[in-house]
């Protein structure tokens, strides 16, 4: 599946994946830095295989997968496979810039945490997402 692109437009979806209506009653959009931070949320909530329509599989399959690191024992391999993942994921967004991301993965009360921050290339502009074995949550500054 291709990745939301940086000059792509969308219609707006709220924490619960429903769409916003406009002052009109129109759908809202997105579009711009908007419309990829928000598809990346979406992604990173998203397991590999979810969407009926994906074939894909690996880094190119839609969906962060973080679930697949539930039940995983507390070992410095499973952290590493959890950064792979997330920068492979990463790596098909040609716009950010890779090697300015930065990565964080703790392990606690039996959940995984893996604290990402991302920015566009040429930009200082950070975007931070707290994935995690039970949940997701991205916050932009």
């Amino acid at each position: 599946m291709m990745p939301v692109g940086e000059d792509n437009t969308d219609i707006k979806l709220d924490t619960n994946g429903q769409p916003v209506s406009d002052k009109n009653g129109d759908f809202a959009i997105v579009s711009g830095d908007a419309c990829w931070e928000q598809d990346l949320r979406l992604e990173a909530e998203t397991e590999e295989g979810e969407l009926l329509y994906e074939d894909e599989y690996g880094d190119e399959a839609y969906g962060f997968g973080m679930l697949d690191f539930a039940h995983a024992e507390n070992d410095e391999f499973t952290k590493t496979e959890i950064i792979q993942r997330v920068k492979g994921k990463l790596a098909k967004r040609t716009y950010l810039d890779l090697a300015k991301t930065t990565q964080e993965v703790t392990y606690r009360d039996g959940v995984y945490y893996d604290s990402v921050s991302v920015s566009k290339n040429d930009y200082n502009d950070e975007y931070n997402i707290e994935l995690s074995t039970e949940e997701v949550e991205v916050e932009s500054e």
